[in-house]
C-alpha cells in the first residue's frame, strides 16, 4: 500500500515537472528571438515593452489555450472511454468535434465573429452540435437487441466526422470562399482561441466542467465494474450514463473553438493514465489532463519553434504522435 502511494506521488511529481519545463520552454521560445532570461525580466518587471507584448499578449493566450483545451480534451477522452469501454473512444474520432465546428462554421458564416454577442454564444452553439452529433453516432452505430460494438461505434464515428468535415468546407465555400482557409486551418487543428477575450469567456466554463466531472469520480469508477454489480451498488446506470455523456459532450465542444478540431489527444492521455494509474479516476482524471497539456502544449511549441515558416497547425503534429498508438490499441483491441 505503501509503495503505492510512493509510486502515485512520483507520477504526480513528475506530470508537474514535465508541465512546468514545457509551459517554461514555450514563453521562452517562439518566432522572435528570446530566452529563458526574458521571461525572468518579464516576471520581475525588468523588461523592455516589447518583449513584455511578445510574452504577455501572444505567447502567454496562447499556452493558456493549449492548456485548457488540451486538459479538456483529455478529459473527455477519459470519460468516453469509461462510458463506451471502449480504449479507442476520443470525441475526435467519435465525431464531436466535427459535429460542433459544422455549427461553429455555419454561425461564423452568416454571423460576424467580431460580435460581442455571437462569441459568447459560440460555446453553447458548439455543444449544440457536438450532442446532435454524438446522438446520430450513437443511433447509427446501436443494434437492436445487441447493444454497442466498440467497434462499430468507431467506424459510424470516423465516417460521421468525414462527412461533416467534407460538408463544412462546401458549406463554408458557397456562403463566403473568403473564410474558407479559416474553416481548412480550424480543421487541421489551428489554435484560435489564443485571445485574452475568448479565455476569459471560455476557462471559467471549463474550469466548472472540470470540478462537475471530478465529482462523478466514484460514480465513474463504480461504472467500470459490470452493470449488474453498479445496479447492486445502487448506481443509476442510465443517470450516470446521461451525465458522463453530456459532461463529455460539454468538454470536447468548448475545447473545439480554443483550439480546433484536434483528435487523439484523450485517446493517447487516457490510455496512458489507467496503464500508470490504474482505473480509480479520482487520480486518472487530474493524471489524463495534465498529460493533455503536456501533448498539447509539446505539439503547439514544435510548431512554432522548430517548424517555423511551414504554417503545420498545432493539430497535424499530435496527429503525427496519435495515429500510431490508435493503430497499435486498434490492433489489439481487434485481436
Amino acid at each position: 500500500m505503501i509503495s503505492k502511494q510512493v509510486n502515485v506521488k512520483l507520477i504526480f511529481t513528475g506530470l508537474i515537472l514535465a508541465l512546468a519545463v514545457v509551459v517554461i520552454g514555450s514563453l521562452a521560445f517562439g518566432y522572435s528571438k528570446s530566452s529563458l532570461w526574458d521571461v525572468i525580466e518579464v516576471l520581475i518587471g525588468r523588461a523592455n515593452s516589447g518583449t513584455v507584448l511578445i510574452i504577455t499578449r501572444i505567447r502567454l493566450p496562447r499556452i493558456l489555450a493549449c492548456l485548457l483545451g488540451g486538459a479538456s480534451l483529455a478529459l473527455a477522452g477519459l470519460l468516453l472511454q469509461t462510458l463506451t469501454r471502449n480504449p479507442l473512444a476520443d470525441s475526435g474520432i467519435l465525431g464531436i468535434n466535427a459535429g460542433a465546428g459544422m455549427v461553429i462554421a455555419c454561425v461564423i458564416s452568416y454571423w460576424s465573429v467580431e460580435s460581442r454577442s455571437v462569441i459568447l454564444a459560440l460555446p453553447f452553439f458548439a455543444m449544440l452540435g457536438g450532442i446532435l452529433t454524438i446522438m446520430v453516432v450513437y443511433l447509427i452505430a446501436r443494434k437492436k437487441n445487441h447493444g454497442i460494438s466498440p467497434i462499430r461505434l468507431i467506424i459510424t464515428g470516423v465516417g460521421i466526422s468525414s462527412m461533416l468535415s467534407g460538408t463544412m468546407v462546401s458549406i463554408v465555400g458557397n456562403i463566403d470562399r473568403y473564410r474558407v482557409d479559416y474553416i481548412v486551418s480550424w480543421l487541421s487543428g489551428k489554435v484560435s482561441g489564443d485571445d485574452w477575450t475568448t479565455l476569459t469567456m471560455i476557462a471559467p466554463l471549463l474550469i466548472i466542467l472540470w470540478g462537475l466531472a471530478y465529482s462523478r469520480s466514484r460514480s465513474l469508477n463504480i461504472m467500470n465494474l459490470n452493470e449488474q454489480t453498479a445496479l447492486a451498488l445502487g448506481l443509476q446506470l442510465q443517470k450516470e450514463r446521461l451525465i458522463t455523456l453530456s459532461l463529455a459532450t460539454a468538454l470536447a465542444a468548448i475545447s473545439v473553438v480554443l483550439v480546433g478540431n484536434i483528435t487523439f489527444v484523450g485517446l493517447v492521455t487516457g490510455h496512458i493514465a489507467r496503464k500508470w494509474l490504474g482505473g480509480d479516476h479520482r487520480l486518472t482524471m487530474p493524471a489524463s489532463m495534465i498529460l493533455g497539456m503536456v501533448l498539447l502544449l509539446i505539439a503547439d511549441t514544435i510548431g512554432r519553434v522548430l517548424l517555423v515558416g511551414t504554417g503545420i497547425p498545432t493539430g497535424l503534429i499530435v496527429s503525427c504522435i496519435g495515429a500510431p498508438y490508435f493503430l497499435y490499441l486498434m490492433s489489439r483491441v481487434a485481436q
